[in-house]
């Protein structure tokens, strides 16, 4: 096996290491749910499956009919973006949905609340002229 493709592996493993351990970091931080990890964390392994077994590459690439394989690793992290992008959107049009029910939930208790006060008067903190 030529140097450079040894070098190769050694990047790509640690490059997969180093992946790992800022995806586990970020999750240990609360700054990245556990199910978006997971999409972060498959990433990673990709990165370390190719890295150390680059025979992979070359054999999945002939059998989708790609004739040079790291084209194939471009199109598989291309992908993966496109379905993380799509696990974010979900999760924004759920927070939203969210977002706009607890608005409507304040503005009703709101309402609710300043009918109840017209009802009773000013309280005994004030709220009324003096």
């Amino acid at each position: 096996m030529p140097a450079y493709e040894v070098r190769v592996q050694i990047v790509g493993a640690l490059l997969a290491l180093l992946s790992i351990a800022v995806v586990v970091e970020l999750v240990r931080r609360r700054r990245l749910s556990e199910w978006q990890s997971l999409a972060w964390l498959l990433a990673a392994a990709m990165i370390g499956g190719f890295a150390a077994h680059r025979r992979v590459q070359f054999v999945l690439a002939e059998f989708v009919g790609i004739y040079y394989p790291p084209v194939l690793i471009l199109g598989a992290f291309v992908f993966g973006g496109l379905v993380i992008l799509l696990l974010q959107s979900v999760a924004l049009t759920r927070l939203d949905s969210r977002c706009r029910r607890l608005a409507q939930e304040v503005a009703l208790l709101r309402e609710r609340l300043d009918s109840t006060e017209q009802k009773r008067g000013p309280g005994p903190l004030g709220g009324g002229p003096p």
